[in-house]
């Protein structure tokens, strides 16, 4: 976009952009699938909508997205599109004709790995650790990436909520990018925003029409890059000189980790709660959070809001207590999420119970 447009103004119209040709391509996208009967089949499990629901929203995220973000692109981030579109294409095979896990595994990790090696996308650090060497540093990233991108995945089970997490992810990142001065960033994350955006007004409660793993793994991963840039930024200058009230490179670090900390807290509880019972971690079931709330009687607008504001409220946790050793602010932001667990799961089991 121009120069000589207002930066703050170029944000709102990538957002508005983004969001007006992510609505007309979902548009489309639904006229194709109810034309062509592509639907996404339930399984009584874990997809317990109606049968006449497609799950190729994440075209429309895509195609949002990609062409509002041209307008500020640099050539640091075309490893990262390269690498989006092997993720893209894989979740359109995934979502029409049900990849096996192992092969769209492969996929993710050869997607995280261009990221990480074409772009330089790297932990190089972790907290009260020194600076990484670089063969951990890379193979740390390439393994934290790929599942960040399943536990995306796995937030897309109820109408919205996938949706709403994103905006709020992209929307936390560039404003963080834009007080930092990267404009080219901050164009991409409010980009991305926009386009999730044109996407959940067809996904609300209730939804017409899914992201599918065609949206959950090219925002999972796009979101997770865009994360370890902002740790990197926040260990340059810049961040001394915003008004966010984030002093330190610590503090920054803590708030991003927080803004991810519950759907990485919920998959990791999955994962043990699975091996627990000798079933394997990527076996369909109802042990989410999410599910949960649904079991305790929530709509599935209700469980949104009880777990954007679980997230919104460990971000705020993080900010206010930025001064405070990284581990023990991380045991408390846990013990957030576990008070909320808690209460959920009780709530779940009187319903249960009564029923």
């Amino acid at each position: 976009m121009s120069a000589t447009v207002p930066t703050y103004f170029q944000y709102i119209l990538a957002i508005l952009l983004s969001s007006v040709i992510s609505v007309y391509a979902v548009r489309k996208i639904l006229f194709i699938t109810r034309t062509r009967k592509i639907f996404d089949i339930p399984d009584n499990i874990r997809k317990i909508h109606g049968a006449q629901i497609a799950s190729l929203g994440g075209i429309g995220i895509f195609t949002g997205y990609f062409i509002t973000a041209a307008f500020f692109m640099e050539r640091a981030w075309f490893p990262v599109i390269a690498a989006s579109i092997i993720l893209f294409f894989t979740g359109i095979y995934d979502d029409i004709m049900n990849m096996r896990p192992s092969k769209k595994l492969v996929a993710q990790l050869m997607a995280s790995a261009v990221a990480v090696m074409l772009a330089d996308v790297r932990i190089t650090s972790l907290l009260g650790i020194g600076v990484l060497p670089y063969p951990v540093s890379v193979a740390l990233t390439v393994i934290c990436c790929t599942f960040f991108i399943n536990v995306f995945n796995f937030m897309d089970g109820i109408d919205g909520l996938a949706c709403t997490l994103a905006i709020l992810y992209t929307g936390v990142l560039g404003i963080f990018f834009a007080f930092m001065g990267s404009r080219y960033l901050a164009g991409i994350s409010f980009s991305l925003m926009g386009a999730t955006s044109g996407l959940l007004w067809f996904n609300r409660p209730p939804a017409r029409i899914y992201m599918g793993d065609t949206g959950s793994m090219l925002l999972g991963f796009t979101i997770f890059v865009l994360t370890i840039s902002c740790m990197y930024m926040a260990s340059t200058p810049a961040i001394a000189t915003t008004p966010l009230h984030i002093y330190t490179e610590q503090g920054m670090t803590m708030l991003l980790l927080a803004m991810l900390l519950l759907p990485v807290y919920d998959a990791l509880r999955v994962f043990t709660l699975r091996a627990m019972r000798g079933i394997s971690p990527l076996r369909a079931d109802r042990l989410h959070l999410h599910y949960y709330l649904l079991d305790a009687g929530f709509s599935h607008g209700g469980a949104v809001s009880v777990l954007v504001g679980t997230n919104i409220a460990v971000m705020l946790c993080a900010w206010c207590l930025q001064g405070v050793h990284p581990l023990l602010l991380l045991l408390g932001m846990v013990l957030v999420i576990t008070v909320v667990v808690c209460a959920v799961w009780g709530l779940r089991q009187r319903k249960l119970g009564s029923a």
